[in-house]
Parts: C-alpha cells; structure tokens; sequence
C-alpha cells in the first residue's frame, strides 16, 4: 500500500488579483487554490470605551473594530470583513454590508429608536 505524500503537491497558477489587493502578485506561492485570497487595506476605528488591551509582549492597545475587502480565488465577487480586535469577525456580501452601513447610519443619525 502506497502513501499520498501531499507536501508535493505542485503549486497552483497565480490568479488575476483584484486591483485593491494588497499583494497584487497572483498569490504564487500559495499550494492550493483555496489559499489564494485577494485582501483589501484595513480600516480600524479604535473603541475609546473599551478597556485597553493586555498584549502577551507587555505593550497595551486601544481594542478596535475593522474591516476590509478581500476574495477568495474562485469567489464570484469581493466580500467586506467587518470584525472586532483582528480577532474575530464576518465576511458579508457587498449589498449586505451596504444595508448594514445604513443601519448603522441611521441610528447614528437619530432616525430610529
């Protein structure tokens, strides 16, 4: 009986990144087509009533929420990533993160109770 040795497997072609993509090479050095993803600048707002976080180095950081584009090789369009503290989080639809964009407008804007 023979054993798949899967750390040969051979590369996968570069893909076409999206023009927002940060690394812009195609991701060639990647093994498998799943591990080739487009990802966006990241945008931080840090949360000023949020204790300050403990990092493991002894250096603090003010905790904050983020988001930023990002598609995965065969994905069919770009999805927004919204999460908190780089730690956790969602990736939604384009169309959804624009409702939610406007939800939270809305009640920024004191139009909803």
């Amino acid at each position: 009986m023979t054993h798949a040795d899967l750390t040969a497997r051979t590369m996968c072609s570069p893909l076409k990144c999206q023009p927002w993509c940060q690394d812009g090479d195609g991701h060639p050095n990647e093994r498998a087509r799943e591990d080739q993803w487009c990802l966006g600048v990241e945008h931080r707002v840090h949360l000023s009533t949020e204790a300050t976080e403990f990092l493991s180095d002894g250096n603090t950081r003010q905790q904050y929420l983020n988001t930023y584009l990002l598609r995965q090789a065969d994905d069919t369009a770009p999805r927004v990533f919204v999460g908190y503290g780089g730690r956790s989080g969602k990736s939604a639809t384009l169309e959804e993160a624009r409702r939610f964009a406007l939800e939270i407008l809305t009640l920024v804007d004191g139009q909803r109770t």
